[in-house]
Parts: C-alpha cells; structure tokens; sequence
C-alpha cells in the first residue's frame, strides 16, 4: 500500500510540473513548432526534429541543415536561443547529458540540465561513453606551418615589394578507414585525454562474472545508455591491435591480420588471465516479465484519459472524472494514440502530435492547425 501511494504521488508531482511548463513542442505536416497554452504559437513549424531534455526545463528543435537556425526553448519563459546547428545528447559528461554546439567559428557542449557550457579545445564528433570513459573522434591540428621562404625583393616603380603571403598549412587528414580516436575520463569536465591515437576501430571488453542464482529485482532508470567499466580495451589498425587495461595503461601490442573479435577476444582472455567478452551483460536491459493469464484487471484510479469509440465511428479522446462522467475532448476519425507518460496524442492518419494539459486536457495545439490534424474539439 505505501509502494502504491508513493507512485501515484511521484505521478502527481511529474504531472503538476509538466502541467507548469508553459511552453510546448507540437508537430503538424512532419515538421516541429512551439506553442503556449493558450494556443498562441510561438514558432510556426518549420523543423524535423525535436528533442526533449530529461530536465524538462528545455527542449530543442533542430534541422541538420543551413536553411532553419536550431533552436532551445525554455519551457518555462519561451525564451529562445538559436544556433548554428545542434545535435541533442551527444555526450554524457558526469552522467548529464550535453548537447554538441557547432558555430561558424567554435564548438562546444551545452548542458542540457543548467546550460553549462564545456568549450572544446579538438574539434570532438561522435562521443561513446564506455563505462568511467568517453571515446571521442576528432579533426588534427593544421600540420607546422613551413619555414617562411627567403625575403626576395621585387622592383616596382614606387620601391620594392614584399613576397606574396604564404598559404595556411592543411589539416592532417587521417587515411581512409581511420580515425583520429581520444579517450576521456568520463567525469572530467575539462575534457583532457588520457589516450590518443590514429585506429579504425576499437572493441571494449568485459569480465562478466556468473551470476549468483538469488533473483535479484534491478531497477532500471530512462536516461543516457550507460556502459560498465570495461576490463580492457583493444584498439586496431590493419593488423596492430593495442590492448589497454581499464585504467588506460598500455598492457601489450599485438600483430594479427584480418582478426575476428572472436579472435581478439580470446587473445585478450590469454593476456588478462580472465574470461572477457565484448557483451556486457551487467548494463543490459533486464527482460520483461510475462503478464500472467490470471492477473485480474487493475481498478481504474480517477480521474483518467481514454480513447473510446463514438456512435459514428469515430475515435474520441476523453476525460473521465468516474465511470458516468466522461467528457469528450475532441474527436477524429484517425486513429489516436494516447502516451500517458509524456500526456502527448499522436494522430497517425494527418502525422500530427502535440501535448495536453495533464488535469483539463485542454490540447496544446493551436487552433488554426485543428483542421490539419483532422480533429473536432469539444
């Protein structure tokens, strides 16, 4: 009985505060807009892509191209920041998710808890967490620029010429197949490598320990997917394959053409003295208990959101304040899929979603897409 009340208080509370966020993504014709709740719409919907973040102080709307400025929107003030281009949740640092910035002429992580900012001192792409560590790509430096040439003096009639300027030196381009690869302490905010190299690939690897028979109940928690700290690692050129423990310390080199990670993983088990394997089973998601048969059916807890089916046909998105008192907010003859969790409708037939006040279920939608969605509000 307390573990029921203690969940429909947690429900209570994530409802109240969604319910305080003033300011909603919504989605019409495929692309991402912003509204109030008061239906007055602050960005038309001209982007593919949209991103909550776990805070829920802030969500993103972004394009991956040069036409549309991404965007963060406050929930709470509507106020917007807009950026060159953005990709949402593309590193964890500290276990807290940070969205990659890229401007014309810098880039850095943005949290997407409070807005810190971590500046990037190598041009990062592509962040793995692995456990305690975070693998990142990155672009070398320019190469040395060369020695500047003997001074040769040009006769003009005013006098004499300086030489022309001298080129900026190329970027390093690693070959193809390969990566500038850099391994970072995972809750180091400065971001400064402990390991660097040129590879094609890497493969963590795991002591995963038999399990003791007890059933155990795990919690699993929505958020970043988090690696265990792997026991060692390999990273491979053609053939070269560099095995490092889990501290980063470099343990043996190897040669081994056209290797498996069959192979690579029982090379690694002979070196380490310990069975390893590149599954890790101690981050892997438990599997879901089958429902049985003969559960009976849960006691419907009032008030409460439904789709139910009107004399027309039609499917209606309800309120229930009890099992007589039903109010009807709006109907479409589309199918409606109704997510309780995030309280947003998904309208399949028109590719419409938006959000809905968790107590009134008042829509989130602005009136003037209403037709669009192919819905008639109550």
């Amino acid at each position: 009985m307390q573990k029921l009340l203690t969940t429909a208080l947690l429900l209570a509370v994530s409802s109240t505060s969604f319910a305080q966020n003033k300011y909603h993504p919504f989605r019409v014709d495929k692309m991402y807009g912003v509204t109030d709740t008061l239906g007055n719409e602050l960005v038309k919907p001209v982007h593919k892509f949209c991103e909550q973040f776990r805070s829920g102080k802030e969500f993103a709307l972004y394009n991956f191209n040069d036409d549309v400025k991404d965007l963060i929107v406050n929930t709470s003030t509507g106020k917007i920041l807009t950026f060159a281009y953005i990709n949402p949740g593309e590193a964890t640092v500290n276990n807290v998710s940070y969205t990659l910035v890229t401007e014309k002429t810098k880039k850095y992580l943005r949290s997407e808890e409070d807005g810190k900012i971590i500046p990037l001192k190598e041009d990062y792409s592509d962040f793995k967490t692995e456990g305690k560590y975070i693998i990142a790509k990155y672009y070398a430096s320019a190469l040395p620029a060369p020695p500047p040439p003997p001074v040769k003096q040009v006769k003009s009639k005013g006098g004499l010429l300086p030489p022309p300027p001298m080129l900026p030196p190329p970027m390093k381009i690693p070959p193809p197949g390969f990566s500038n690869y850099a391994v970072i302490a995972a809750n180091d905010e400065t971001l400064k490598p402990v390991m660097k190299g040129l590879y094609k690939t890497y493969l963590p690897l795991y002591n995963n320990k038999a399990e003791e028979t007890i059933v155990r109940v795990k919690t699993v928690t929505y958020g970043p997917r988090q690696h265990s700290n792997f026991y060692a690692i390999i990273f491979s050129t053609d053939h070269t394959h560099s095995l490092y423990d889990t501290a980063m310390k470099l343990v043996k080199k190897f040669e081994l053409k056209n290797a498996s990670k069959e192979q690579l993983e029982e090379i690694a088990s002979d070196i380490m003295k310990t069975k390893l394997s590149e599954y890790d089973e101690a981050s892997a998601v438990p599997p879901m208990g089958v429902p049985s048969k003969n559960r009976p059916e849960p006691a419907v807890v009032y008030p409460v959101f439904d789709v139910e089916k009107s004399p027309n046909g039609n499917n209606q998105f309800v309120l229930k304040q009890s099992a007589t008192d039903v109010k009807v907010i709006f109907e479409t003859p589309s199918r409606i899929t109704w997510n309780g969790k995030d309280h947003s409708i998904y309208i399949s037939d028109t590719d419409t979603e938006f959000a809905v006040d968790p107590q009134s279920g008042k829509i989130w939608l602005p009136q003037k897409y209403w037709a669009t969605a192919g819905i008639t509000v109550k």
